[in-house]
């Protein structure tokens, strides 16, 4: 039987999860402080200033646009999603204002999103050498390089984002799929439940944490935090998707079919969860397998969330 999961988060401004049972986790688990209130997020701000008239020729139409190239008209191109152009637009505008760390991130950002990740390396490096406490700069940075095989590289990079923040749980689920791309499992749990000490609603730690039990063969340990994610966050269906792996490992053949089809209603295009549907259908069910509450494991791993949080002092 094949699997076909997904454990990274979307590109947005992005973020992924072998194993022991769950109680030794537990147990084991030494989860650092820093629980205190969340920061409000570092908005992708900009000093402001206006460059002088430049010509720039976009990759998409090869026409010159004339004129200032400012931080803001080139993330206007960016929110469009024309990544190519909004590259070209945000290099114009570090040239104009250079001591501008803004600008070479957005040149990343750009860049990576238009599937460069080496220019978006480059980019991100000139932005840390301008700002070396730029933490998103350190944190997409580290996930260039875990996207490019390299997550040994990347761990310094997060380990530094989330010394200058240790408060946001993006740092800690960022460092999760950096130890488990470096085969670190109960690294990676310990990482994840550190990011759901810090913010409890974060599904995407939840979403990963599910897929490190998983394709370890803990179906049964996936299936409350992949339940709870998809109640957090129901239109994502890779949650949903992951549910129905996590249920069809554990021989709730009927439950999963209903999870991949809330898959396929959150993106009718989702093709894992198509083949997935039609696979498990199928199968016939274990009648002596007791049917799964899941509304029961989100309550249990609600608890667990909160036994953490108590652990490390929270």
């Amino acid at each position: 039987m094949r699997y076909q999961f997904t454990l990274t988060e979307p590109r947005r401004h992005l973020e992924w999860l072998g194993l022991i049972p769950l109680a030794a986790v537990i147990v084991a688990m030494v989860l650092a402080a820093a629980c205190g209130e969340k920061t409000p997020p570092r908005a992708d701000a900009s000093e402001g200033t206006v460059g002088p008239t430049a010509i720039v020729t976009t990759p998409t139409t090869g026409s010159p646009i004339v004129g200032p190239v400012t931080f803001e008209r080139a993330e206007s191109v960016y929110h469009e999603r024309r990544f190519d152009e909004a590259t070209t637009l945000f290099k114009a505008y570090t040239e104009s204002s250079p001591k501008n760390p803004w600008g070479f991130y957005m040149v990343g950002m750009s860049s990576w999103k238009s599937g460069d990740r080496t220019g978006a390396e480059a980019a991100f490096g000139r932005a840390l050498q301008l700002d070396s406490t730029h933490v998103k700069a350190h944190l997409n940075l580290g996930r260039v390089l875990i996207e490019d095989g390299r997550p040994s590289e990347a761990v310094p990079h997060i380990e530094r984002a989330i010394a200058l923040d240790s408060v946001s749980s993006e740092g800690y689920r960022l460092l999760g799929r950096a130890y488990d791309a470096l085969g670190k499992t109960d690294s990676a749990v310990s990482a994840y439940q550190k990011a759901l000490v810090r913010d409890d609603g974060d599904f995407w730690a939840m979403n990963n944490l599910a897929m490190v039990f998983i394709r370890q063969g803990k179906f049964e340990d996936a299936l409350g935090p992949l339940a709870r994610a998809t109640q957090l966050a129901p239109e994502v269906a890779t949650f949903q998707n992951n549910l129905g792996i996590a249920l069809e490992g554990a021989g709730h053949l009927t439950a999963a079919a209903q999870a991949y089809q809330a898959a396929i209603v959150a993106d009718s295009t989702y093709g894992k969860a198509a083949t997935s549907l039609a696979r498990v259908r199928q199968l016939k069910e274990d009648p002596n397998i007791p049917p799964v509450d899941l509304t029961s494991l989100v309550g249990k791993f609600v608890l667990l969330i909160e036994q953490w949080k108590t652990e490390a002092g929270c």
